[in-house]
């Protein structure tokens, strides 16, 4: 009997968000937008508040600063019902933080400090604790100097020592990332990443292709995030198949990916099939791209789950022919 349903291990951010910004203004000019925002993001940090927000119990491992913006994720995420006994704190160097001027139409660039996140890693002594849940989540690969690697695969490999399930994420993928993300992937029993991302480590853009290129290298369940396409899920057993993203106004695409595999996470400890987890999902990110920020308008298990069935879902945004 583990202590918690999820273990959210690796990348935790502090994003400060803007929208609609159109340009940067020139020389020591000001723009006035709508909206400001600071919030806890990451592909393990935006994924363990989801988790928390959606009722299950939630672990935070990561590294953060002993400055302000520190204080802050941890505060919030507390706040929001994450454990965060295994969050350590470095006066190195600061917290990890970006800021995100987000477009009008929810794209945003990224300035970033990579920070504490580049001197993350899981200590020898807190490992199993680390692991001491259901699921085992990793996310960030490739932006972890310290934890990337052998201590990831370790990690991982120790997981399913355990009968650990898992799940893996990353951000800012390129086709060199995946020197780092291959020795992961026998260990990965779903591996979640957008299919841009994906792609650039496959090498190829044909979603069945990049699926199949992950799978063939040791991954059980391949999810790939679509954006407006929606999700493609090659399942262990049985034949691969899609789902439409829901047809929502989109605000903010931060933190969508995160959310989403926090909705698989939260289906995967309910027990449900995989393509009612792929579901549940969509609608968690739907939800988060409502608003602004990795929390955007998400509000609780019983809120997402009305969204799941009464959300229209897109129909004008099909995969054509060659994308598969």
């Amino acid at each position: 009997m583990t202590t918690f349903d999820v273990s959210c291990i690796g990348f935790h951010v502090l994003d400060v968000l803007g929208r609609p910004v159109t340009a940067i203004p020139p020389s020591g000019r000001a723009a006035y937008i709508e909206e400001i925002c600071m919030t806890v993001a990451g592909t393990a940090g935006a994924t363990s508040v989801a988790c928390a927000m959606l009722g299950i119990r939630t672990r935070s491992v990561t590294t953060v600063g002993t400055d302000d913006m520190g204080d802050f994720l941890v505060t919030k995420m507390k706040g929001y019902g994450v454990n965060c006994d295994l969050v350590s704190r470095t006066s190195d160097v600061q917290t990890s933080a970006t800021i995100l001027p987000v477009r009008p139409n929810g794209e945003r660039p990224a300035l970033h400090v990579p920070g504490s996140a580049n001197a993350f890693t899981v200590r020898a002594d807190t490992l199993d604790a680390a692991l001491d849940a259901r699921i085992v989540h990793v996310g960030g690969t490739g932006l972890m100097k310290a934890f990337d690697g052998e201590p990831t695969v370790a990690l991982l490999r120790r997981a399913k020592e355990l009968g650990r399930v898992t799940t893996f994420d990353l951000i800012q993928a390129t086709p060199e990332t995946i020197a780092l993300v291959e020795p992961c992937l026998p260990y990965l029993d779903y591996f979640v990443p957008s299919i841009d991302e994906a792609s650039e480590m496959a090498g190829t853009s044909n979603v069945a292709e990049v699926a199949r290129f992950f799978q063939a290298r040791g991954v059980k369940n391949c999810i790939l995030t679509l954006g407006a396409h929606g999700v493609y899920v090659a399942p262990e057993s049985g034949e691969p198949f899609t789902l439409p993203a829901f047809d929502i106004a989109v605000s903010d695409t931060t933190g969508c990916g995160d959310s989403f595999t926090a909705g698989i996470i939260v289906g995967l400890t309910k027990g449900w099939s995989l393509r009612e987890c792929a579901r549940f999902a969509s609608a968690v990110a739907a939800k988060v791209a409502m608003g602004l920020g990795s929390q955007g308008k998400l509000e609780s298990f019983d809120d997402t789950l009305q969204a799941m069935r009464s959300l229209p879902t897109r129909q004008d945004a099909p995969l054509t022919a060659s994308q598969f």
